[in-house]
């Protein structure tokens, strides 16, 4: 279970004591001559009231600290703050001091609102797909990393094969690696296909790589089967790079 984060209570106890305190002073003072417009204006400030409150939870559990507040909450922030002062802006023009119609009244307040949660929506619906862009440029540039990884991995190995032609292994392993490090990292869903015989082709050079290690006496072709498949992953790279360009 999800524990509630810290300030939410008293987040909850400061908007219930704001309410308080604005039911005791609209009904204590009085501060429309109209009975509807005193409603109105009661329930729009408790509707701006509450749009702070909520708004106010949801930073909470959204953004994991201050430094890291994404300029889309803090522009949702700004829209509810806009919206509050509206509120309070048509409560002192259009009830206290013009005595606006009440039916036309209330019509301002709800256009009010309509508008500060459509724009509020908006900034959401922005803010998603942003979001959604960068995980996706993160995953697709997450298979590149995985592949560099593997290879470190497999030069890890390489480095602690004692036999003489290690040095040899290490720079086929290097100039392979060295080809990933100048690709571009970013990916496109039409190429998982390739990418994935890429991930196969370097897991067959890492079993070979292991299989060096624990044999006593190499193959009379292993250099040879080494270049196949270092060049085998060079060629599907180069086709990636070139399918990926063909795609921007």
């Amino acid at each position: 279970m999800n524990k509630r984060r810290p300030g939410t209570g008293l987040i909850t106890v400061i908007y219930i004591a704001v309410l308080a305190v604005t039911l005791f002073a609209f009904f204590s003072l009085g501060f429309s001559e109209s009975l509807m417009r005193f409603i109105i204006t009661l329930l729009a400030v408790c509707a701006a009231e509450t749009a702070v409150y909520v708004y106010s939870l949801f930073w909470l559990r959204t953004a994991p600290d201050v430094s890291r507040t994404s300029p889309v909450l803090l522009s949702g922030a700004w829209i509810v703050l806009v919206y509050v002062f509206a509120v309070l802006g048509s409560a002192v023009l259009f009830d206290w001091l013009l005595e606006l119609n009440p039916l036309w009244y209330a019509v301002e307040q709800f256009i009010v609102l309509i508008i500060a949660a459509l724009v509020l929506a908006a900034a959401g619906v922005y803010g998603w797909n942003a979001a959604s862009q960068e995980r996706q440029a993160a995953d697709a540039s997450g298979n590149l990393r995985h592949y560099q990884q593997e290879l470190r991995e497999i030069t890890e190995i390489a480095r602690s094969w004692k036999h003489p032609e290690s040095v040899h292994l290490l720079e086929l392993v290097d100039a392979l690696a060295e080809k990933f490090r100048y690709s571009d990292p970013v990916s496109r869903p039409g190429l998982s296909a390739t990418e994935d015989i890429i991930g196969q082709q370097i897991s067959l050079l890492h079993d070979h790589v292991a299989l060096l290690l624990v044999l006593k006496e190499l193959p009379a072709d292993w250099d040879r089967e080494t270049q196949e498949l270092t060049g085998s992953i060079a060629g599907t790279l180069q086709r990636r790079n070139r399918e990926l360009a063909a795609l921007k």
